[in-house]
């Protein structure tokens, strides 16, 4: 199936999407001269739809994350998932909807829905599964809206793994930016980056008070988390009540350009990721030339990671008949 590249457009913002992966391959977002800035990494397209390794701008799914052993239960029945990376399912599988074509269904001036059908056993889930993929601009904003229903219980998890850097430089500059997340709490991962516990976002991982990322890396640069992911690469548990007294869901600014985003999800979980192994392997097409670590930084709204393995976490499983719907919403402004 060959790739299809669609613009979408609001006063304040454009994007450009694919329906390989359901993708954000770029979003230009008014500046204060009055342009705009592409803040979103943006790797150069491939020729057949395949996805780079970073991932940047892909959906992902039907898992988000790793999964230990490849090793799930659903509803008492052992499931082996798709062992992908060593002993452990990554993302949703070999053929997770991040290396897929996606249906379109609609196109409009200011919106795109994507359609995927999952079979049966695909990568080891249960269900024919059918995923839809929205998006829409209005103003100065973004929204993803992801939604599935399927005929056999199952377990469902979707993304954006969209990278920013509000500068638009994709230098390193990144790591200037500042960011803060409504949690309180965060997962911990062993030196496989899998999940092992949430426990308290202290010190280096407490995000609740707005921090420069770079200085936060260099003040606990011995941190063992830090060392595993060559910076931040945790899964941040939303705090219902510290969301509303802020607004959002998380919020990211760059001094730089002076352009601010603010996250607002559905989704009871941010992962933090900033970047550590981005590497020469992902071409850019805007700016031209290669990613590297730090050169932007991905905030994904999700469920928590690995909740099999997750202590205290139970796997949210969906049943025929029920519908599955998350939303996210990035906005924009100086």
């Amino acid at each position: 199936m060959p790739k299809q590249v669609f613009a979408i457009e609001a006063a304040d913002i454009r994007c450009t999407l694919c329906s390989a992966g359901a993708s954000i391959l770029s979003v230009q977002v008014r500046n204060r001269r009055g342009g705009f800035t592409d803040v979103a990494l943006s790797p150069q397209s491939l020729p057949g739809g395949e996805s780079d390794p970073s991932l940047a701008g892909r959906t992902i799914g039907p898992c988000c994350g790793r999964v230990r052993d490849g090793a799930a239960v659903i509803d008492g029945r052992q499931i082996r998932l798709t062992r992908n990376e060593n002993r452990n399912h990554l993302h949703g599988g070999l053929q997770g909807c991040a290396s897929l074509f996606w249906t379109v269904l609609e196109h409009t001036p200011s919106g795109v829905l994507f359609r995927l059908d999952l079979p049966d056993g695909l990568d080891g889930y249960p269900g024919n599964r059918t995923l839809y993929a929205e998006y829409a601009v209005s103003g100065s904003a973004l929204r993803a809206v992801y939604s599935a229903a399927t005929d056999a219980p199952t377990w469902l998890d979707m993304t954006s793994h969209v990278y920013w850097d509000l500068s638009g430089n994709f230098d390193g500059s990144a790591m200037d930016q500042i960011l803060q997340i409504a949690a309180s709490s965060a997962v911990y991962n062993d030196a496989a980056h899998l999940p092992v516990s949430i426990a308290p976002a202290d010190g280096a991982l407490d995000f609740r008070a707005p921090c420069v990322l770079s200085r936060k890396l260099a003040d606990h640069a011995e941190h063992p988390q830090l060392n595993i992911a060559r910076g931040f690469n945790n899964a941040y548990r939303l705090d219902p009540r510290l969301q509303e007294a802020l607004g959002f869901s998380a919020r990211l600014r760059s001094p730089h350009s002076g352009l601010c985003l603010t996250l607002q999800t559905d989704q009871p979980a941010i992962v933090l990721y900033t970047g550590g192994f981005l590497n020469e392997q992902t071409a850019l097409r805007t700016p031209p030339g290669f990613a590297s670590p730090g050169c932007a930084v991905a905030l994904e709204a999700q469920g928590l990671p690995d909740p099999f393995h997750l202590p205290g976490i139970a796997p949210e499983i969906l049943r025929p008949g029920e519908a599955w719907r998350r939303e996210t919403v990035w906005r924009f402004d100086t």
